[in-house]
């Protein structure tokens, strides 16, 4: 879909629909003003997509004024339809804007590329109202996390690679225990973890919010975060709704060394990993 929106081959519905939702896009609050925004995605594009995560990632973390809002609240990205809104983030949509523009070449080339993945095959015109806004409600856009993991479009998973990998033995009421791998927080080798590396935190059964989430809702993953490399050492990058005493107050996106969060926040138990 990219190449061929960039070719021109789409419908001219698709090709004026795309433009309604750049021009939505390019008028939103963000961390850096579009000029700013294409000259540093032209003088990275030939680094890694990995690297250019955690660039993105540490951009976002330094950002002022970016604050935690859930996507479905008043004011949220789903809730306005929005694919770019810098200034009001949770975890799922700080994983959208961060891997888009990781492998962008440019501002337009990121909302293609939020248009192509979080509404896979679905025609643009029928994604994109009179105003620019997207509609999250569309059959396409994945809902539940393991789901956007299988589709591949936010890193291949390389959970099974990964020393402690084993198969989930509760399951949820939409996945049967057994049919996805994770690795306990307790087996997580941290050195086996790299720069851009998508962390999709998995609720712990046994915890009464996690085990809930799971038989209610059907939920597998809780929380979705970057991973920066410090001293060797993986840190989390994510939009954090809550405090966590000692190391940083929420409402924001913040950072913490993994191995603190994953022994700290008892809602997760394990990690399932994604890498581009």
């Amino acid at each position: 879909m990219l190449m061929m929106l960039a070719a021109g081959c789409t419908p001219p519905e698709d090709r004026q629909a795309l433009d309604r939702a750049v021009d939505r896009a390019e008028s939103a609050p963000r961390i850096m003003s579009v000029e700013q925004e294409d000259r540093l995605l032209a003088e990275e594009r030939d680094l890694p997509t990995a690297t250019r995560i955690g660039q993105w990632a540490r951009r976002f973390l330094d950002a002022d004024g970016v604050e935690y809002l859930f996507g479905l609240k008043e004011g949220g990205y789903v809730a306005e339809g929005d694919l770019v809104r810098d200034d009001r983030q949770d975890c799922v949509s700080l994983m959208y804007r961060v891997t888009e523009l990781a492998r962008a070449d440019n501002h337009r080339d990121a909302v293609v590329l939020a248009l192509r993945t979080r509404f896979a095959g679905a025609p643009l015109d029928s994604v994109v109202d009179d105003r620019g806004r997207v509609d999250y409600d569309r059959p396409e856009h994945l809902d539940f996390s393991l789901d956007m993991i299988r589709s591949g479009n936010w890193g291949q998973d390389v959970t099974t690679g990964l020393t402690g990998a084993a198969p989930d033995s509760a399951g949820s009421s939409r996945y049967p225990a057994g049919s996805f791998t994770v690795i306990p927080g307790t087996a997580l080798v941290g050195d086996e973890l790299a720069e851009g590396d998508i962390i999709w935190l998995v609720l712990d059964p046994d915890h009464p919010a996690g085990g809930k989430l799971r038989r209610k809702y059907g939920l597998v993953i809780g929380h979705i975060g970057i991973v920066i490399v410090e001293d060797g050492k993986p840190w989390l990058v994510h939009a954090a709704s809550s405090d966590l005493e000692g190391w940083y107050e929420g409402g924001t996106v913040v950072s913490v060394p993994l191995s603190v969060y994953l022994d700290r926040v008892e809602r997760y138990s394990a990690v399932v990993v994604t890498r581009f």
